[in-house]
């Protein structure tokens, strides 16, 4: 287990809003909120991650956000609100597009019993996701540094987070899902995922057996409207 970040002096601190206890306090309440359990073997590797990927963030644009504050309510709490859906999933993940390892990573030191694979293309997002699971510990958190479309490999579910639309999404994941995987994809406004679910049904026939639903979340500290989509392919 990583050390307290806090014991040792190295919190995030006065890096943004708010110090480090104020961190620790935000995190716990947002975890709690979600249903995710908030000890300290969950909230120390999330305060751990957040202060190595303030480090990187200084010269490498991981987010577009130093704010130590904004980082756990927008990116961390916003990842784990798909917590319940994947909690007891023992299937491999696929996370398409990981950039600075959300939604994968906040999950994976969640619910360490998750295989998860985070497809990220870039050198150097790619390099930082592998030294966070080092650091973090995270044992079957794998990092492919390639475009998804030439990933190889059988996958269960199927997570996106900020990136492709879902026609795309469904196209660029085809060959490599496993019979009945599930995808699932954090969204915003109901208004937008209507549109993509309108370019879907143009595409997708009936009789394919796809099933969608989509489910609004609340990640705690944001105001504005977020929705996960899970589709269910056959």
């Amino acid at each position: 287990m990583p050390a307290d970040p806090e014991a040792e002096g190295k919190g995030p601190g006065r890096c943004g809003s708010g110090t480090a206890g104020e961190h620790r306090s935000l995190l716990r309440e947002g975890l709690g909120a979600l249903g995710v359990p908030a000890g300290r073997e969950v909230v120390d590797p999330l305060l751990l991650f957040l202060r190595e990927l303030l480090l990187w963030n200084a010269r490498t644009n991981l987010v577009g956000t130093s704010d130590p504050e904004e980082i756990i309510t927008r990116h961390i709490l916003d990842s784990l609100t798909a917590y319940p859906l994947l909690k007891r999933e023992e299937r491999p993940i696929l996370d398409v597009g990981a950039g600075a390892g959300f939604p994968s990573i906040p999950l994976s030191v969640a619910c360490r019993g998750l295989r998860v694979y985070a497809v990220e293309r870039r050198r150097k997002r790619a390099a930082f996701l592998r030294n966070a699971g080092v650091l973090l510990g995270l044992e079957r958190y794998t990092v492919v540094e390639r475009d998804v479309r030439h990933v190889s490999g059988r996958y269960g579910v199927i997570l996106s987070r900020a990136v492709s639309g879902l026609p795309a999404l469904l196209a660029d994941t085809r060959r490599i899902r496993e019979e009945g995987a599930v995808i699932i994809a954090y969204k915003g406004k109901l208004s937008e995922i209507d549109r993509e679910m309108e370019q879907l049904r143009r595409t997708l026939p009936p009789e394919a057996g796809y099933r969608f639903r989509v489910e609004p979340v609340r990640p705690p500290g944001r105001n504005e409207e977020r929705n996960i989509v899970i589709i269910e392919t056959p």
